[in-house]
């Protein structure tokens, strides 16, 4: 055992090998979220999930290769803490895929291209004002208009230039003889001192918008409430828009970020809206955060007014470990049906 120990080291040292860190989160926390019905009815649920990060190990590497090349890869899967699952508890995504990050590519002076399952620009620039990092607590009412991840994926990212950089990403559904589900999209980003800003646009061919249905009956697993509507039946090309940014005041952090989205037919149409603000404290030790949440959903020609809110605190107690509280509420004005969630727990990161 020691032989091949000094091998490998040996190896590694003299680039036989290309290097590989392992990462991860591990999140666990205690919480309840509760949904009540336009008409008052309530079903409530509670248990341990990860709530401020979803929990996962990952594998990531580069080797140089010649000419400034580099070679890249990112290999990241899901762990549910709560019921004791490793990699491949499937269910966190609803799709059965356990991936969240699964690419490789190569970067230069041309910038970066990337082949596999990567975040979506769209997720992206959603996040641009939410200074909570897309927990899991509901209360998040643009993260409707987002597929967070996509499989068969071939991105493209250009070098930063004075702060600017575009990106275009080529997704393909797989499907037999169909483009169903095909997908592009691109964005700019702008980074420059303490303003970060950008702005993303996504077309999906034939597919339907869906919504977190809101007041309706939690499912049993604690940790994968998933409960959507389409808003439109009528398949046609799903637009997506996203645009905003973030400001650092040195004392504080604010962000806004406009998120929206349209699908199907003229006889059958299903439109989103939303617009969030978001504010970040630091005191000490402690982060504060809060973003407040406005939009408006149309399905076929009814529309109704949406409200949110998440607020959370982050207490440090070393670079790779916090305790977390967060509480979070997302309601429709019209109906009066609403969500509403809250969670305590530790995060440590490796």
């Amino acid at each position: 055992m020691k032989k091949t120990l000094v091998a490998l080291a040996a190896m590694a040292a003299t680039g036989a090998f290309a290097q590989a860190t392992i990462y991860g989160i591990v999140d666990a926390s205690y919480g309840r979220q509760t949904a009540s019905t336009a008409a008052g009815v309530q079903t409530a649920i509670k248990g341990i999930s990860s709530q401020q990060s979803v929990s996962r190990i990952g594998f990531t590497g580069s080797e140089e290769l010649t000419g400034g090349l580099k070679a890249n890869f990112t290999l990241e899967y899901y762990i549910e803490p709560d019921n004791g699952s490793g990699i491949g508890a499937g269910t966190v995504t609803g799709t059965g895929s356990t991936a969240r990050q699964a690419f490789v590519g190569l970067s230069g002076g041309f910038g970066n291209v990337n082949l596999g399952t990567q975040t979506t620009f769209i997720a992206l620039t959603n996040g641009t004002s939410d200074f909570h990092g897309g927990v899991n607590t509901v209360g998040y009412v643009i993260g409707n208009n987002q597929n967070s991840r996509r499989t068969n994926m071939i991105q493209y990212v250009s070098p930063t230039m004075s702060g600017f950089n575009l990106g275009i990403q080529l997704g393909y559904a797989g499907a037999n003889n169909s483009e169903a589900g095909d997908n592009i999209a691109y964005r700019a980003t702008y980074s420059m001192g303490p303003l970060n800003a950008a702005a993303a646009v996504e077309t999906t061919r034939l597919q339907d918008l869906s919504i977190t249905n809101i007041g309706s009956s939690l499912n049993a697993d604690f940790g994968n409430v998933t409960r959507t509507t389409a808003l439109s039946n009528a398949l046609s090309d799903r637009k997506r828009t996203s645009y905003g940014l973030n400001y650092d005041l040195g004392m504080m952090k604010v962000g806004f970020t406009r998120s929206e989205a349209e699908a199907g037919s003229s006889a059958d149409l299903g439109k989103f809206e939303a617009t969030s603000f978001g504010v970040s404290v630091p005191v000490g030790a402690l982060t504060l955060n809060a973003t407040t949440d406005t939009g408006k959903v149309t399905d076929s020609g009814t529309v109704s007014a949406i409200s949110a809110y998440q607020l959370s605190a982050f207490y440090a107690l070393s670079k790779r470990t916090n305790l977390y509280a967060i509480i979070g509420e997302v309601k429709n004005k019209d109906t009066a049906a609403k969500d509403n969630q809250y969670a305590i727990g530790v995060r440590h990161q490796f």
